[in-house]
């Protein structure tokens, strides 16, 4: 009943009310995905964080948009969340990037 009460106050219907939901949470995992397979070099643990943190920040977006306080359309959320993490979790590799420091060469 919780999920049909929400449904009602998204859209005119359901396939908008799937679209506005999906939207919260697709632009996260293609931004994952686009890191996944064309930045090799940006560590899983930068990944996460900026995943994490994208997804409070679209979800925040969101609730806002609904609220009608931000005039943006709930599609944009999509583009937010992919661009959010694939720039984020370049900028956090360096700061989260843990290096094992090499062992010194064995001694004769």
């Amino acid at each position: 009943m919780a999920v049909a009460q929400l449904a009602y106050n998204l859209g005119n219907s359901l396939i908008e009310a799937v679209n506005v939901l999906g939207s919260l949470f697709y632009g996260v995992i293609l931004g994952i995905f686009l890191v996944a397979f064309y930045r090799k070099r940006v560590g899983g643990h930068a990944v996460f964080v900026s995943a994490v943190v994208i997804e409070i920040g679209v979800v925040v977006l969101g609730i806002l948009i609904q609220k009608k306080i931000v005039g943006l359309s709930f599609l944009w959320l999509n583009v937010i969340g992919a661009a959010g993490v694939v720039i984020l979790s370049e900028i956090l590799n360096p700061i989260l990037c843990r290096r094992v420091p090499s062992s010194p060469p064995p001694r004769k």
